[in-house]
C-alpha cells in the first residue's frame, strides 16, 4: 500500500513539474498589431531637429504648447495618441506614406515619441521615404513629420517588439 501511495505521489509531482514548466515557458502575448487611419501632412518642414533639439514646425509647437493632439494637426506634422494597449510595451513603429497623387512630391517621414507630459523620449529620423523605429514603453504620443515634400498621405503601424 505504501508503495502505491509513493508511486502516485511521485507521478503527481512529476506531472506538476512538467505542467508548471510548460506554463512558465509560455511567452506572454502582446497587443494585436495596430494600424492608424490614413492621414495627410500638407507640407514638409526641413527643421533640423539635431541642431535645435526640438521640433520647430507649426503643428509640433502647437502640440508641445498644449500637450494634446493639436488643432493644426496635418499642417506640417501629424500627432497620434498611442493606443492604451501599446502605452506600456516596447513596440516597433512603421510610418509609411504615399505622395499625394494630386501633387506628387518626394517625402521623408520621421518619427518623434513623447510621454504623457509631452517630453520627448525617442526618435527615428533616418534619411529615406518611410520610417521604422522602436518606441519605448511609456510613450503617449507619436509625432510624424515629413522633412521634405508634401502633401503626403501616411499611416502608422504598431506591433510589439
Amino acid at each position: 500500500m505504501l508503495k502505491k501511495i509513493l508511486t502516485f505521489a511521485l507521478v503527481g509531482a512529476l506531472l506538476l513539474s512538467v505542467t508548471g514548466a510548460a506554463v512558465a515557458g509560455k511567452k506572454k502575448k502582446g497587443p494585436k498589431p495596430y494600424k492608424s487611419e490614413t492621414f495627410t501632412i500638407q507640407v514638409g518642414h526641413p527643421a533640423f531637429h539635431g541642431q535645435s533639439g526640438t521640433m520647430v514646425s507649426v503643428t509640433s509647437q502647437d502640440f508641445l504648447q498644449n500637450c494634446a493632439v493639436p488643432s493644426s494637426n496635418g499642417v506640417d506634422a501629424y500627432v497620434l495618441e498611442v493606443p492604451k494597449e501599446y502605452a506600456t510595451v516596447q513596440s516597433i513603429v512603421e510610418a509609411t506614406g504615399v505622395a499625394n497623387p494630386d501633387t506628387p512630391a518626394a517625402y521623408d517621414l520621421d518619427l518623434y515619441f513623447y510621454d504623457a507630459d509631452c517630453t520627448e523620449n525617442g526618435l527615428s529620423n533616418n534619411a529615406g521615404t518611410d520610417e521604422t523605429g522602436v518606441m519605448s514603453a511609456g510613450t503617449a504620443f507619436i509625432l510624424v513629420h515629413s522633412y521634405t515634400g508634401g502633401p503626403v498621405d501616411a499611416q502608422v503601424a504598431l506591433k510589439p517588439y
